[in-house]
Parts: C-alpha cells; sequence; structure tokens
C-alpha cells in the first residue's frame, strides 16, 4: 500500500498537469450584449501570451484611417483551435471580425498586455475590442476569441 499511494498520487499530478487551462477571467471588460462588426486589413498579430493581438486597419465613419486592437484568445487556445490560423491571418489580409466594444476605457502596455485604466488617463483607448469569430475573404470563418460568432 505504501508504494502505491505515491504513484497514484504522481499519476493523479501528471493528469492534471496535461489538462489545458480553461479561461482565468470573465468578459467583465467588454459590453458582452451589443456584437459589432468590424472590417479592414490585418496590420500585424502579435503571437504573444497571455492574448494573441491582431491590429486591424479599418476607416471610420468620416472615412479616416484608424487602428483596432483585437484581443483574442490565449496564445495556446489559439494555435489549438486552428492549426493553420497563423497562415491564414497575415498581414494586408482582409478580414470582418465580431467583437465586443470596452466598457470602459483600456491601453496596450509596453507588454501588450491590455489594462484597465482611469477616464483621465491619456494611454486610454476606444478602439481595444474583445474578439471573436473572423470572417476571411474567402468566406470561411476563425473562433479568434471568445466574443460573438457572425
Amino acid at each position: 500500500m505504501r508504494v502505491a499511494l505515491p504513484a497514484v498520487t504522481i499519476l493523479a499530478v501528471l493528469i492534471a498537469w496535461s489538462i489545458p487551462a480553461n479561461a482565468h477571467h470573465s468578459n467583465a471588460l467588454y459590453f458582452t450584449t451589443n456584437a459589432v462588426t468590424l472590417q479592414g486589413d490585418i496590420q500585424r498579430v502579435e503571437w504573444i501570451n497571455p492574448h494573441v493581438l491582431l491590429f486591424l486597419q479599418s476607416k471610420s465613419e468620416n472615412g479616416e484611417p484608424e487602428t483596432w486592437v483585437l484581443q483574442g484568445s490565449s496564445l495556446s487556445n489559439a494555435l489549438r483551435q486552428v492549426g493553420s490560423m497563423k497562415e491564414r491571418l497575415t498581414p494586408g489580409t482582409f478580414i470582418s471580425a465580431r467583437v465586443w466594444l470596452p466598457r470602459n476605457p483600456l491601453y496596450l502596455n509596453d507588454a501588450q498586455t491590455v489594462l484597465l485604466t482611469r477616464p483621465d488617463d491619456a494611454r486610454k483607448s476606444g478602439r481595444i475590442v474583445g474578439a471573436g469569430q473572423i470572417r476571411l475573404a474567402s468566406g470561411d470563418v476563425i473562433s479568434f476569441g471568445g466574443a460573438p460568432k457572425f
């Protein structure tokens, strides 16, 4: 019995360690009741932890260029969901994306992490959004984040 207990404990730890971790926070940063569709060209994609970031060049209602930051899922979840996502989301690719707008001002720090800020902080941006599905020009749909679907 003394030999079996350590072996069972080690086995339980190995099994628990191999199970991927699920979401570590809620979508409280975003208005989850109002989904918006953005369209534009991908500027770049940052494949980093804690979340993949996609920079989208779009046009405002006045026709002025504006850059949106789409916060996707974690790096491990993004790569596990669609293995070829890196090859498909390249700069210059035209996409449509379903997103949630932020509840409060957000900013992107030097480590490329999306953080809350105060309303009077100059670093704030209303164009950092929670990403959901992305539709490519071919009609293919990719689940980039946990936000809205088409």
